[in-house]
């Protein structure tokens, strides 16, 4: 008899007592635990599962490497894995992958693992990160490179002395390597984002779904970047609030946002706010960027190429795609006592034109509503005596509101007046 075979029984009465005793916990009334048992019940179960985790790879990987699912007629150990734990093939190729590279290489890795002490994501931006290593790199700076990710990652060699979750461990993996150099440092971090670039664009795409009640729903995958746009300008958007308190400080209730403020969830704020960024997109001409971003770009890196760039989202984006975005980003300069144009287009003209606008905005930081704090490069000009009904185009004219008062302007069930105090409220009209 092998000793495989004579484990193999030894090893399933392990499996079989780990899975009692696990059962025997979950039995224990929760109502019953202290506030303290609780806490340390839950930390110590996920440095279980982590052991439980690291201990299946093992075996994934000797799976592998003994090509057990050729002697099964499988496809291959993932299939395999598949078949024997329920997962996708997808999700078990990464387990195989993982598990292989974790015996191959990664010894400082597995250790931590094996030991609770990591959690399969970190253990996954590691093992991704370290296999991304510069060329000419040496086995013993790879190890070193992945002993500090790992004691940053458990939480040895942080600044607060607590664990890093994998998706702040994944920015300070780029930088893996500067316990060796900087230049290593940067050659690693800009292989990693160029890669990741080239994966997001061929992963990148969007769905729109009309729902036939005059609503549509959607879903996407974009690059971090694009998406660091999107919530650059959706943060910029929700953060004014809707209801707020006019010039002497009292509560606005403002009629035309029933439900508004606090009422609305994140995800309803960023809806609206979705909304209102598309309603300004640019709609003629190859204008500049509707979103700037300031980016941090050392010289060298500019001119070469290789290296990262800081955003002031705290992301980071490659050199290459920095360069791009030199050419389009658009910077706005304000020019005071240029040369005088005039203010007033009377009728001649159905929209304020850009002076006018520029003009008010001297009067007006915000939407003209009270207790409105949309700022006023998002307004739009708006005619208190309608155009149609004989309203010049002029400053004496001329109101910002927001998308969303803007709208309500024209909604018949409200009316939009000034009050003495110089602030505009919505009535609701009887």
């Amino acid at each position: 008899m092998s000793i495989q075979q004579l484990r193999a029984p030894v090893v399933a009465g392990l499996i079989a007592a780990a899975r009692a005793t696990v059962g025997e916990g979950a039995e224990v009334p929760t109502g019953s635990l202290g506030a303290s048992e609780i806490a340390s019940a839950v930390a110590e179960l996920a440095g279980l599962e982590s052991q439980v985790a690291a201990w299946k790879l093992a075996l994934v990987a000797e799976a592998d490497a003994r090509d057990l699912a050729a002697l099964e007629a499988e496809t291959g150990t993932d299939a395999w894995l598949s078949r024997l734990t329920g997962d996708t093939r997808a999700v078990a190729a990464g387990g195989v992958f993982l598990g292989r590279r974790l015996q191959e290489t990664y010894e400082a890795t597995r250790a931590a693992f094996a030991a609770g002490r990591l959690r399969l994501d970190q253990v996954a931006v590691i093992v991704r990160a370290a296999d991304r290593a510069p060329v000419g790199i040496t086995l013993a700076q790879l190890r070193l490179a992945e002993e500090t990710l790992v004691a940053k990652a458990t939480g040895d060699a942080s600044r607060t002395g607590r664990p890093v979750n994998a998706k702040r461990l994944r920015q300070v993996a780029r930088r893996m390597f500067d316990v060796i150099s900087k230049e290593l440092a940067d050659q690693h971090e800009s292989d990693q984002l160029n890669d990741e670039e080239d994966h997001a664009a061929r992963e990148t795409w969007l769905t729109l779904h009309d729902n036939g009640d005059g609503t549509m729903s959607g879903r996407f995958v974009i690059s971090e970047f694009h998406g660091q746009l999107l919530g650059a300008a959706l943060q910029r958007l929700t953060s004014p609030r809707r209801l707020s308190r006019d010039r002497s400080g009292a509560l606005v209730n403002d009629p035309t946002v029933p439900g508004m403020g606090p009422h609305l969830n994140s995800s309803e704020h960023n809806g609206n706010a979705f909304c209102e960024l598309l309603e300004h997109l640019p709609t003629a001409g190859h204008g500049p960027n509707v979103a700037t971003l300031l980016i941090g770009l050392e010289l060298e890196a500019l001119l070469t190429g290789i290296g990262a760039a800081g955003l002031d989202t705290g992301t980071r984006t490659s050199a290459g795609q920095a360069r791009r975005l030199a050419c389009e980003a658009g910077l706005v300069p304000v020019v005071l006592g240029g040369p005088s144009v005039p203010l007033d287009l009377g009728r001649e003209r159905r929209l304020h034109s850009k002076a006018q606008r520029q003009a008010l905005s001297t009067i007006h930081d915000t939407c003209a509503v009270a207790g409105c704090e949309r700022p006023f490069a998002w307004c739009e000009i708006h005619h208190p005596v309608p155009w149609s009904k004989g309203g010049a185009t002029n400053l004496g004219n001329a109101l910002p509101l927001c998308g969303h008062h803007h709208r309500h302007a024209h909604d018949a069930r409200f009316d939009l007046r000034k009050h003495d105090s110089g602030e505009w409220r919505f009535h609701r009209r009887s």
